[in-house]
């Protein structure tokens, strides 16, 4: 069956490069004062990936009626559950740590993680793992884009990405920057934050089917120089435009859409293209593995665990976190959503491979 499904391996190495940068973020002192940065906004690099690459896989899909909107859902929640679920554990461990919750309340905390359902809890609205609202926005985005959003026009999806744009940055002005939406208080400002930035990525995928631009020359080059350029911008500290969120408006509007577009222009080869693979393989992993793991670690401290808080024991850390991350990937995310492709698929052998989370991996 052909989907017309095109692998965009550029993007690959920018959703690694965005992960990566977002677990620097809540690395909570391991690794020494670091100054706050903007690398917040990875999580909206995230959502245009995602609209880019579900629009890729499962918009043609959709439309002739190969896959309903019930059966893209349970393809999303094969691809982001296995490693989720086994995340909670060490954040249900963390807390309990931490918070010294009773049974009733640790034992509803779980039973909302593993439906996803927001908490109002004041340690923000999924706390046995915090970067994993997202992950809450991204599903709702699919199902929005399975029954509505692939029916309209370019023009209406660009008109419905700058409403939410607007909604967003009414919030943002309050908050100072786009870093709304994983709290009970700006929860709201998510639903616009990823429709926002995912119409932009369903924009951007129809537009590269239209036009059919050649893949650009010097593809290793220009893809190093697209990671480089997104290492840099999310490492902008964030005080400098801290109430002022025009810009983080401009970098999604027109930064990303402008790397992502190059990306998908990019092929790159050889090593390089080994490497951005491998980056994509690792994301979703390092971004929903390393908030439970830096959260235990925050909370052993605080019980009087004399644990090494240095730049250098913070690099060990990390380095772990890549080779928790490829374990984890290699031998149980993949397995995992193997078997389960398989139990699902009507004909065991029509069972279409995984799909990458922009939002994660």
């Amino acid at each position: 069956m052909n989907t017309g499904k095109q692998f965009f391996t550029a993007l690959e190495a920018l959703r690694g490069i965005a992960a990566i940068m977002v677990m620097f973020l809540h690395t909570g002192g391991t690794l020494g004062p670091i100054p706050a940065n903007i690398s917040y906004l990875s999580v909206d690099l995230f959502f245009l990936l995602s609209g880019v690459v579900l629009a890729n896989s499962y918009e043609k899909r959709l439309i002739t009626g190969q896959i309903s909107p019930a059966g893209l859902l349970l393809q999303r929640i094969i691809r982001l559950y296995p490693l989720y679920l086994l995340s909670l554990p060490i954040g249900l461990f963390s807390y309990a740590l931490q918070n010294g919750s009773d049974y009733s309340t640790l034992a509803d905390l779980l039973l909302r993680a593993i439906l996803f359902i927001p908490s109002t809890n004041q340690e923000g609205i999924f706390p046995f793992n915090g970067p994993s609202w997202s992950l809450f926005f991204e599903l709702w985005a699919g199902v929005l884009f399975s029954v509505l959003l692939i029916r309209l026009s370019l023009r209406t999806l660009l008109a419905i990405a700058l409403g939410a744009a607007g909604i967003t940055m009414y919030g943002a002005l309050v908050a100072g920057n786009f870093d709304i939406g994983p709290e009970a208080g700006d929860f709201r400002f998510g639903f616009s934050r990823v429709l926002f930035s995912f119409s932009l990525g369903i924009c951007l995928y129809r537009l590269n089917e239209i036009q059919k631009p050649n893949a650009a020359n010097n593809g290793n080059i220009i893809g190093l120089l697209l990671c480089a350029c997104l290492i840099f911008i999310t490492n902008i500290p964030a005080r400098i435009f801290f109430g002022f969120p025009y810009f983080d408006f401009l970098i999604c509007l027109v930064v990303f859409s402008a790397i992502v577009w190059l990306a998908m222009r990019t092929r790159p080869t050889g090593l390089v293209e080994l490497v951005f693979r491998w980056l994509g393989r690792l994301s979703y992993p390092i971004y929903i593995l390393h908030g439970p793991i830096f959260s235990l670690l925050q909370s052993l401290r605080q019980k009087g665990f004399d644990l090494p808080a240095s730049p250098a024991a913070g690099m060990v850390v990390v380095f772990a976190i890549f080779v928790v991350a490829g374990i984890a990937a290699v031998r149980f995310d993949e397995p995992v959503r193997k078997k389960l492709k398989m139990m699902v698929a009507p004909n065991p052998a029509s069972a279409v491979p995984a799909v990458s989370n922009a939002g994660a991996e």
